[in-house]
């Protein structure tokens, strides 16, 4: 039985660090807007979750996370035949995961790459690629394939690009009336290096600010999530700040539930524009 939540953000991949729980309290913060722009896809929680609006531009420098949503866009049908007879298997597991880290070079989209990162994904350990085989993961493909019939048709009427998020606010020229939302590496992802595929280091963090002010200086409005951290308020000090608390909680397959050793963290939300929706800054 497929849960409500599930219906209310349909994701694809309970992706390691995605907005599942987070973009309930991020989405009331939107403001109105004609163009959305989802510059680090990911796990693509906002995009599921919110509105769709009149022209959407999804976009990520990893090709595997790309492959996997244009293949689930162009070829459905062959993804599904492919998927719905792939087995649980710790040994096809580390192959897949050893593929997947070998090269990250694919001619999008490809079928057979996708299945086996759809497949990593969901049977690693915290839904992180970089972790070991999860014995506990749950793998009912025809449940998977029910969801994933729901989840595809958002795809419709949307762009999906493969790029630097640098090329990207160059290619898309800021404008009145976008939304960009960026939900960059962390802090602490670059000081830890141990997970995001891309090259993210404190540079990259310097050239977002310079992309993001060039977006509001188009008359854009614009989104990011940080980790609280003194460098992001630095850097961020002439925009609006707010902080909220959320959980970075286990596994479902689903997305994500409260454990036992589920703590509570502050996240920032930066905006250009004043943030006037009330939120809970506990809600589940």
């Amino acid at each position: 039985m497929i849960s409500r939540e599930f219906y209310d953000c349909p994701v694809v991949i309970p992706y390691y660090g995605g907005k599942f729980r987070l973009s309930k309290q991020l989405i009331p913060l939107l403001p109105a807007h004609s163009r959305y722009i989802e510059v680090f896809s990911g796990g693509l929680s906002m995009f599921f979750r919110k509105p769709k609006c009149d022209y959407t531009i999804l976009n990520d420098i990893d090709n595997d996370i790309i492959n996997l949503y244009r293949c689930l866009s162009e070829k459905y049908d062959e993804f599904i035949d492919t998927l719905l007879w792939v087995p649980k298997s710790r040994q096809m597991f580390e192959e897949a995961r050893g593929e997947i880290h070998y090269s990250k070079v694919i001619k999008i989209p490809n079928v057979l790459r996708a299945v086996k990162y759809f497949y990593c994904i969901r049977n690693a350990f915290n839904k992180n690629p970089n972790s070991s085989f999860s014995k506990t993961s749950y793998w009912n493909t025809e449940e998977i394939i029910q969801k994933l019939e729901y989840s595809v048709k958002y795809f419709k009427d949307t762009t999906i690009e493969n790029m630097d998020f640098r090329k990207l606010v160059v290619d898309y020229t800021p404008t009145s009336g976008d939304l960009w939302y960026f939900d960059p590496p962390y802090i602490v992802a670059t000081e830890k290096g141990d997970y995001y595929m891309a090259d993210f280091g404190y540079e990259e963090h310097e050239d977002l600010y310079e992309c993001v002010d060039l977006v509001d200086r188009s008359g854009g409005n614009f989104m990011i999530s940080y980790d609280d951290k003194e460098v992001v308020r630095d850097l961020y000090a002439d925009y609006n700040i707010i902080e909220i608390q959320t959980q970075y909680a286990g596994r479902t397959q689903n997305g994500y539930k409260e454990g036992q050793n589920t703590k509570y963290f502050t996240e920032l939300v930066i905006t250009n524009y004043e943030q006037t929706a009330q939120i809970d800054m506990f809600k589940e």
